[in-house]
């Protein structure tokens, strides 16, 4: 990491492209190749953002939409859609809360959960797939690197949306 404390314009060499536009160039092209995946569980098409609904509910239990949707960065609206896909899927319960009667709570259902622990084991074939070639300290590298950027993204998360709100809607 000595490279860490130049600037970014001491980092680019004549006739080499901006690292930061590497960085996005490559970024963008794996957040595509990820995105095209289709999700069917027993006939019915799951977005993307159901699933993230329901490994919520299996990482943090029982819960509110509203604590869902805080949890996901998703609007309840959205959330509220998610549901209602998983439930019918079969993948997801409602239940009373036991605090508070008026409100419901969301749980995985064990169907939802063996879903969940079948994506989990692909995904570690998949990346080991990926990653069959490079060497041990590459991916530990990655490993890391990849730790710094979503903590990076954590932090900046709501400067970042609100820029990304703003230049969609005011050019």
């Amino acid at each position: 990491m000595h490279q860490a404390s130049k600037s970014l314009r001491e980092l680019t060499h004549a006739g080499e492209p901006d690292p930061i536009s590497v960085v996005e160039r490559e970024f963008g092209t794996l957040m595509m190749h990820l995105i095209r995946y289709k999700h069917q569980v027993n006939g019915d098409r799951l977005d993307r953002m159901a699933l993230m609904v329901l490994g919520t509910l299996s990482y943090c239990g029982p819960s509110r939409l509203s604590t869902v949707a805080e949890r996901t960065g998703l609007d309840p609206s959205t959330v509220s859609r998610q549901v209602a896909d998983l439930e019918k899927a079969g993948l997801l319960a409602r239940d009373s809360d036991p605090e508070d009667r008026r409100a419901i709570l969301l749980e995985a259902t064990a169907e939802g959960q063996a879903v969940l622990d079948r994506l989990v084991r692909g995904r570690r074939r998949r990346v080991e797939r990926l990653l069959t070639d490079w060497d041990r300290d590459d991916i530990v590298a990655l490993g890391r690197l990849l730790g710094q950027l979503n903590a990076a993204t954590e932090k900046y998360g709501d400067q970042n949306a609100l820029e990304i709100e703003q230049e969609l809607n005011h050019g």
